[in-house]
């Protein structure tokens, strides 16, 4: 499918969006036998509460005739949009399908080294244009409720499998290494895991979500008599210092971090009301840098402040330990090289608390507002760039006043941010 765009305007189809080639392809990896496309239906994803914010989201069904049955197959669809250009550009110009496309290939490397494939799915096709991939929801997998914070046990859930996820990189990273000394990831990805230059470090998009982050405690916070009268300057000073943090350290064990751990980037499975299994979504944000920024982020994007206070160390505590236990011979002899053991990465949280709470404020807006307001919001080409680049507190503030829950999550980690890191600047 190429992208064919013009700002407000429909180039393409919705059917238009898969060739008869690709719906062959993705048929063909799931049977040894001849079969028959019968049909295939798709509509929106956003019909069923998804929303996309970094490309359009559909599902499939396609009924397959093979071996004198019939069967249906159920897909999930990532595109680049439709409609809006200035959102189309943005996201060409920050590589999200290419950094998604590169974590598919590298997915298929680690599988073949260890079989774990519990905490991701497989896709079907990865392209710098187009994901497709089982609809999970069909084989019994949930979201969480985004305007909902997470309880322990799914926190939990959610460490364990981004552990595996550490784990599996780091164990794919030594095996490169034993094979050719000189294996260096990053000089050979670091064009496409390392940060755009306009997508989120000194950006006008940072430097609007400092100003959202300063309207909104100047409205609702009762501490907002406390905070400084150039706190918009100094949030801005701090987003961006926190952005730079997210990088490649050497002398460390660094990982490819998943950055984007909200609510909808992960699916639950359970059974009798028990999980049993916790599996990453959305690989379009990938970055090079030590596990602990990751997470860090997920407890901020995921739990209460009450809920970390209580819980926060017990969760780093399961995360490590289930690390360690998914690493192989040649990693564990890396990192007692490295140096880099419990304290270790305990001592990286800290180094990476400015980073996760900023994650936090800066996709809280977004991900937390309703599919539909969110899409009348921020997927309307005529104010898209205006919401992403100068100002973004008329739409937020106003849910803001209509959904408390809106309204408290954002207020929260807005106000510990200024605690920690503005009242000690």
């Amino acid at each position: 499918m190429d992208s064919c765009v013009d700002n407000g305007k429909l180039m393409g189809e919705k059917k238009d969006i898969l060739t008869a080639k690709e719906l062959n392809d993705i048929v063909e990896q799931t049977t040894n036998h001849d079969f028959e496309i019968l049909d295939h239906y798709i509509r929106p994803a956003c019909e069923e509460g998804l929303k996309g914010f970094v490309g359009d989201h559909f599902k499939m069904t396609v009924t397959v005739k093979e071996c004198d049955r019939v069967r249906k197959m159920h897909l999930f669809i990532k595109t680049l949009p439709l409609v809006n250009k200035p959102k189309t550009d943005f996201i060409i110009e920050n590589q999200f399908f290419k950094r998604e496309a590169l974590m598919f290939n590298l997915l298929e490397e680690m599988e073949d080294m260890d079989g774990q494939n519990s905490w991701y799915s497989k896709a079907f096709i990865h392209s710098d244009k187009l994901l497709v991939m089982p609809d999970l929801c069909v084989q019994g997998y949930e979201a969480y409720p985004t305007q909902r914070y997470f309880d322990k046990e799914h926190v939990l859930a959610t460490a364990t499998s981004l552990a595996r996820f550490h784990a599996a990189f780091a164990n794919y990273v030594s095996k490169k290494t034993a094979e050719d000394c000189g294996y260096d990831f990053f000089d050979i990805y670091g064009d496409i895991v390392c940060e755009p230059p306009m997508s989120f470090c000194d950006s006008p998009w940072i430097r609007a979500a400092a100003k959202l982050s300063n309207n909104l405690l100047k409205e609702f916070s009762l501490k907002k008599h406390e905070y400084p009268t150039d706190l918009e300057e100094k949030l801005c000073k701090l987003f961006v210092k926190g952005c730079a943090t997210l990088k490649e350290y050497k002398d460390t064990l660094n990982v490819i971090v998943h950055k984007d751990l909200w609510a909808n980037n992960i699916l639950f499975k359970y059974e009798s009301g028990k999980i049993t299994n916790a599996v990453l979504l959305d690989f379009q944000c990938i970055r090079f840098a030590p596990p602990a920024f990751d997470v860090i982020s997920l407890l901020y994007l995921s739990t209460s402040r009450d809920f970390r206070e209580r819980y926060g160390n017990q969760v780093l505590r399961q995360y490590y330990s289930e690390f360690k236990d998914n690493l192989n011979e040649l990693t564990t002899r890396r990192l007692q090289d490295l140096g880099y053991d419990e304290e270790s990465f305990l001592d990286w949280v800290e180094k990476a608390r400015l980073f996760g709470m900023l994650v936090a404020i800066a996709i809280f807006p977004y991900a937390l507002m309703e599919p539909s307001a969110a899409q009348k919001a921020f997927d309307n080409p005529d104010t898209y760039v205006e919401y992403l680049e100068v100002d973004r507190s008329v739409p937020v503030l106003a849910h803001a006043r209509e959904n408390s829950h809106y309204k408290i999550r954002q207020l929260e980690v807005c106000e510990e941010f200024v605690e920690r890191f503005v009242s000690t600047s």
